[in-house]
């Protein structure tokens, strides 16, 4: 499942989520996600395939 496809499962970006500013958090790796750009058909290089163990995290 891709970033996008979890973020649509779980019912999208609420009122106060920043769909801008979205973590991946992996191990100790830290991937931006700009889920904005995504919809928009831009930098699509961004909606990348989870790994289990993976966490998004929408400030």
């Amino acid at each position: 499942m891709t970033v996008l496809e979890a973020i649509t499962i779980a019912g999208g970006i609420r009122e106060f989520g920043n769909g801008k500013k979205i973590i991946i958090i992996r191990g100790s790796q830290r991937l931006k996600f700009n889920y904005n750009e995504v919809l928009k058909g831009k930098k699509l290089e961004q909606n990348i395939l989870l790994q289990p163990g993976d966490h998004l995290v929408v400030p």
